[in-house]
């Protein structure tokens, strides 16, 4: 059995760890948002291309879009 050690933090650490928590949520939407850039350029751009050229509706691109946004959904912020 591994025994657990219980170290005390130092200011500066607790002061990190703090910050690094607060971040969390932003670095989270962050992700989200890079995700979604991604794949709209590899789904929804390319129907939105045939709907500009007449060759897809604008309902199949709207809906590429919301795939999109489904998939990669945004954090809730905590309260």
């Amino acid at each position: 059995m591994t025994e657990i050690i219980e170290v005390s933090l130092t200011a500066e650490q607790v002061a990190d760890r703090d910050a690094w928590s607060a971040g969390t949520y932003q670095r989270e939407y962050d992700a989200v948002t890079v995700a979604r850039q991604f794949a709209y350029q590899q789904t929804a751009d390319p129907i939105f291309m045939q709907y500009q050229r007449g060759e897809a509706t604008e309902k199949e691109w709207l809906a590429a879009v919301e795939a999109v946004k489904d998939a990669n959904p945004y954090p809730v912020r905590a309260s």
